[in-house]
């Protein structure tokens, strides 16, 4: 039997220059998400000025071959500029959700393992598997004999070995801010956390140049409920549950992921994820 799911995350690339100045971008974007969610009978409660920017620089490890990117992995370290901490993430990423979920990543319980599903323009959805650990200073993986030293589980795939480099030598300068959060019916549902969808705003910029960001990725997200006697009430199908997750926040996403691709923030010619960015950008 598969895993179940614990989250499911929308992506959409925007227009960089809208960001030229971050502020009026903000502001430009909140507006965009409160018109196209009235519109669906839901509330965009926004952090308003209360917005706390996490600064990071991101990158991707691989081989210069990109062995890991072929085989679906992804190596992502972050830093936070405010302290040491590195977040290391390895991530599987595969169109097949059951293929997704069957890989082993670590055979340690101390890591923090998540399965989502990622959905990008027009509306793709892809499957990952991901573990996730902290550590208190930058890591240092040399090759993929070292990587699979420190996660067992890669063992039994096919990824040779070779020297672990920067992506292209790219190394983002991020900046990513938490806007707030959509409320979809939330009066009528005696547990408004099950309604509750998180957006994010991510900018990358480039190590030369700082004035505009190279990329910038809009996310929300919805994690798994537990079944619970008003949603599986069969009576009421909107408050039905299809797997993990409410029929109504299923459906009211869906319209707004696609109301979104509609309006001129959007970058429907971009790459479609940052990663993506990431393994073909050119110095």
């Amino acid at each position: 039997m598969g895993k179940s799911l614990d989250s499911r995350e929308f992506k959409l690339i925007l227009k960089p220059n809208l960001f030229k100045n971050f502020n009026s971008g903000n502001k430009k974007i909140q507006e965009v998400i409160d018109t196209e969610v009235k519109k669906l009978d839901g509330t965009f409660k926004s952090r308003g000025s209360d917005l706390k920017l996490k600064y990071r620089k991101t990158y991707y490890l691989d081989t210069t071959d990109f062995m890991l990117n072929s085989r679906n992995f992804f190596l992502r370290i972050r830093g936070n500029k405010k302290s040491t901490k590195y977040d290391v993430t390895l991530k599987c990423r595969h169109p097949d959700r059951y293929i997704s979920s069957a890989y082993d990543l670590s055979d340690l319980k101390m890591y923090d393992t998540k399965f989502e599903e990622d959905i990008i323009a027009p509306h793709i959805s892809k499957f990952s598997i991901s573990v996730n650990f902290e550590q208190d200073q930058e890591p240092k993986f040399d090759s993929i004999e070292e990587l699979r030293s420190i996660f067992p589980g890669l063992i039994s795939n096919d990824l040779g070995y070779g020297k672990l480099l920067k992506v292209n030598n790219f190394e983002a300068k991020e900046i990513s801010v938490k806007l707030g959060k959509i409320v979809y019916d939330g009066k009528k549902s005696n547990n408004k956390d099950d309604k509750n969808v998180t957006l994010l705003l991510n900018l990358w910029y480039s190590q030369k140049d700082e004035a505009m960001p190279v990329i910038v990725e809009f996310t929300y997200s919805y994690a798994a409920v537990k079944s619970s006697p008003s949603i599986s009430n069969k009576r009421n199908k909107e408050n039905t549950l299809i797997e993990e997750f409410p029929l109504s926040i299923v459906r009211n996403t869906y319209e707004f992921y696609k109301s979104l691709q509609k309006t001129k923030v959007a970058d429907l010619s971009a790459s479609k994820t940052k990663t993506e960015f990431a393994y073909t950008y050119k110095s």
